[in-house]
């Protein structure tokens, strides 16, 4: 604690600094020692709006900082209200590559709404499941669809409150990623540029940091959660110019290539008891895009992505238990927009395919008795040691969208010396969505001796159910002359696929009004509504926007105050309708020996253990204040948010016939306050010949939810009365177990300098996340049991405060006519800080929800070094 209290010193001091050494200067000082103002410098984009609605990142913010993954989610870590999950930069998985999880606003990270240059690439199937793998389970994808490379982009922007009524879908954030336009020579009509760049890292350039206790299995890993060696490669290139003078094309590519080597079995007997398996996760992205000006008013645009993701598992019990879980997709769209007399008329069709699906080596599994020369490639130390084999077969889950949007932003008019501009746009979206077995699966149970039997073909199955070979462990004497085994029972998980068709649409209309009070100063309003409906649940509804801004009559330094009521409705997942799988439905067979036919058993078919049922929308109801005031050089930002939501979805288990039915209620509830504050140079500064730029952030979240994020939570329903930290409370009264950080400092600094033909870049990024208090479920031996008490027990576990500070240093050369070669160093947790993240079990899974108190610590990621180098012209 110590420790963190200095940095976090270090921390303050050096913002201190860097506001003293700039804000103290005004236009007249500034001159006289000589520091001027350049429109070259890295600017951000300030981060608020007329009405305050959030951040945006521009093209050079995006290139300074550290790109690590390269992932849109991964940057925003530099803006404020912006919380992420506990476990998203844990030590142990360094060779993951999937885009982090966020929060924004208090909202679920599922309930955000991403957008990649108009077009929504949101995941609607599955994105808050876990990472269950079974033979109807499967490892959920992520909330962005589309694993977007940032080096694509001109800029993203995130809207955290006070968001139009022309965007939907939400009770988090927005997060708009806009793709750069073509560029053309300085000067002329056409030219074209590119590059092509190589990142790497890897286990030899990454400090870890394991818990003392689970050293041994980090070493000896054999599954994904404990990742003691990897490789990442990141591939970029692209090419953007003009064919013609009013035709500019951008075409990318860029692939991300994580290899992780691991044992390949838990198992320490058999014969390949030492051998190694790889796993991979690859994400790779496809990019055109086509800019047309066939006139001064009209713009076309043609876009086509192609961004799949595949990441291979493997299970360290079985042999032949590869699968790929295959995510992303495809991305297409046109956009038109029209210059008219009435205004700007905006028009976008697109069309996406997104996947969560799983393809398998094998469609069965087997636990077969280990046997010398034939069973023998792995085994426990048991009295009865078992070498399985087999996975759990394919599954599909796609979802295609077909989506139109209008928009019509209409030319100002004058009433009552107001000025107002009116806004009114509509949207369809039409998706089909379905979940298919796509072969059967064959669970096969307990093997049995043969006891004097033989082998023979088997007239089911084209692969072996019987093993002739003598057996070690299964209630035999290892010299029992015709010792074997065979099976005699299987659950077959039939062939089936579950579909729905949904039609959502949506219209809104918005005013936005500028009165001018002359010496009392303006006040701006935007007044909104937006009415959205579906089939899929059948409901419609309305949703009231209203902000304001009202600025002070003073120019030299601005003051604006802002003011904002609104309601978001959010999105009901596709998976809670999919998870209702025929192929949940399953068929035992039985045979008597290994020569007799499979005959179906008497046994009832298996039935689905989810049930549909129609959901109101979920949505949250905001309230904002704030102030935005300029002084000078910077600009400071402050705001307050609460968000308060409501019929937020959430599982629960039915008790039905001695079985355990699995549906979903809109009895979730949560309530957010949010305090940020930001502080950035309004202009580029320049200071003996280095550009400067600075961007302070803080945010203050305390979030109150009441139910688990990913599992079914009877406790909720009933509400009973628990123990925690020695008091008695009601069930739906404990904290918040993920994304609730109390509160983050930020300090992103940014300098560039030129010598000669070279430009020197150095960017350092400081964040301290506070400490917190995480629930724990106590046991008989835990340190503050009550044995007297009847109650589940719960104790407060501690997770000190956080510090990293992330550095980027590069250097480009112009070598010759604008043909640059570049290099960047990126170096995280520079200080190589210990933080504690999260906790897990022995098996290196972080746990969900509540864990035990003898859970393990999970710590974040030590020093890492990134290198990258390339040429661009």
């Amino acid at each position: 604690m110590k420790t963190n209290t200095i940095y976090l010193r270090v921390f303050l001091l050096y913002m201190l600094i860097h506001i003293a050494l700039y804000a103290t200067e005004d236009s007249a000082t500034t001159q006289q020692r000589n520091v001027k103002l350049s429109t070259s410098i890295v600017v951000a984009t300030p981060p608020t709006t007329t009405y305050q609605s959030g951040s945006n990142l521009n093209k050079n913010m995006l290139n300074a900082n550290p790109s690590g993954n390269g992932d849109i989610t991964s940057i925003l870590k530099i803006i404020p209200n912006v919380q992420f999950d506990n476990a998203q930069l844990k030590s142990s998985t360094p060779g993951e590559i999937d885009p982090a999880n966020i929060s924004i606003s208090g909202g679920l990270f599922y309930q955000n709404n991403f957008q990649l240059d108009g077009f929504n690439i949101n995941n609607d199937l599955d994105p808050n499941g876990g990472t269950t793998n079974g033979p109807n389970a499967l490892r959920s994808g992520r909330s962005q669809g589309l694993a977007v490379d940032t080096s694509l982009l001109e800029s993203i922007q995130v809207q955290d409150s006070n968001i139009s009524a022309a965007y939907g879908g939400f009770t988090g954030g927005v997060i708009e990623s806009n793709v750069r336009k073509p560029r053309r020579d300085n000067g002329g009509l056409y030219g074209w540029h590119g590059g092509l760049s190589y990142q790497f890292t890897g286990s030899d350039l990454t400090q870890y940091f394991i818990d003392p206790s689970q050293e041994a299995n980090f070493i000896t890993s054999s599954n994904e959660n404990y990742q003691p060696n990897f490789t990442k490669h990141l591939i970029r290139a692209n090419i953007e110019g003009y064919a013609t003078q009013n035709l500019g094309i951008i075409a990318s590519f860029s692939t991300t290539r994580s290899f992780i080597p691991l044992k390949g079995y838990s198992f320490n007997i058999g014969t390949e008891a030492n051998a190694t398996r790889e796993q991979h996760r690859y994400i790779d992205n496809y990019y055109i895009k086509t800019h047309y000006n066939p006139s001064e008013k009209l713009t076309l645009e043609a876009s086509l992505a192609y961004m799949p993701q595949d990441n291979t598992y493997y299970s360290n019990t079985s042999k032949n238990s590869f699968y790929s879980m295959k995510s992303g997709g495809i991305q297409s769209g046109i956009k038109a927009l029209y210059d008219s007399d009435l205004g700007l008329w905006s028009n976008t069709l697109s069309y996406s395919f997104m996947q969560n699906s799983r393809e398998s080596e094998k469609n069965y599994f087997m636990s077969w008795y280990y046997s010398q020369g034939d069973k023998d490639w792995a085994g426990t130390n048991s009295k009865s040691p078992r070498a399985s084999e087999g996975g759990f077969g394919d599954m599909e889950q796609i979802q295609n969208t077909l989506n139109y949007k209008s928009n019509m932003n209409f030319e100002s008019w004058d009433l009552w010396k107001s000025e107002h501009t009116l806004s009114i746009g509509v949207e369809a979206n039409y998706t089909h969505a379905y979940r298919n077995r796509k072969n059967p699966y064959y669970a096969f149970g307990n093997p049995m001796n043969l006891n004097g039997s033989t082998c023979s073909p088997d007239s089911m199955f084209d692969f072996e159910t019987c093993s002739s070979t003598q057996t070690q462990g299964n209630g035999q004497s290892p010299n029992t002359p015709s010792q074997g085994q065979y099976f005699n029972k299987v659950t077959e998980s039939k062939i089936g696929e579950i579909a729905l068709d949904n039609l959502a649409y949506g219209i809104y209309a918005e005013d936005s009004a500028l009165l001018d009070l002359e010496l009392l100063g303006k006040i701006q309003t935007r007044l909104g509504m937006r009415l959205d409906g579906d089939t899929y649940m059948q409901k419609h509804t309305l949703a009231p926007r209203l902000s304001l801004n009202y600025t002070a009559p003073w120019e030299k330094y601005k003051s604006e105050l802002i003011f904002g009521v609104n309601r978001y409705y959010g999105r009901n997942l596709l998976s809670y309708r999919l998870y209702g799988l025929v192929a949940n439905n399953t068929q035992e067979y039985k045979r008597s020996d290994p020569t007799s036919p499979w005959l179906p058993s008497t046994t009832k078919e298996g039935k689905s253990s989810y049930d549909f049922q129609r959901l109101n929308i979920p949505y949250s109801d905001e309230l904002v204040g704030g102030i935005i005031q300029n002084l000078g050089l910077f600009s400071l930002s402050a705001k307050y948010i609460y968000r308060h939501g409501q019929d937020e979805v959430m599982q629960k288990s039915i008790k039905q016939n001695k079985s355990s039915i699995t549906t979903w209620s809109n009895d979730g509830e949560s309530q957010s306050h949010i305090i940020t504050l930001s502080l950035q140079n309004t202009k580029p500064l320049e200071l003996y010949g280095v550009k400067n730029h600075i961007l302070f952030a803080f945010d203050y979240t305390k979030t109150i939810r009441s139910y688990n994020l990913y599992s079914a939570d009877d406790a909720y329903l009933d509400n009973d009365e628990i123990i925690y930290d020695g008091e008695r409370i009601k069930y739906r009264d404990r904290p918040t177990e993920n994304f609730a950080r109390p509160f983050t400092l930020r300090l992103s600094t940014t300098h560039t300098f030129d010598v000669w033909k070279t430009r020197w870049l150095l960017n350092n990024f400081f964040r301290y996340r506070g400490g917190y208090e995480a629930m724990v479920l106590l046991n008989k031996t835990s340190p503050g049991y009550n044995p007297s008490s009847t109650l589940k027990q719960y104790g407060k576990m501690h997770f000190d405060g956080a510090f990293t500070w992330d550095m980027r240093f590069g250097f480009e050369v112009n070598v010759w006519k604008g043909n640059i070669l570049f290099m960047n160093f990126d170096i995280y947790n520079v200080l190589n800080t210990r933080n504690k993240a999260a906790l897990s079990g022995t098996n290196g899974a972080v746990i969900p929800g509540i864990a035990s108190s003898t859970s393990v610590a999970v710590y974040e990621i030590g020093r890492q070094f990134w290198i990258q180098g390339g040429y661009k012209f």
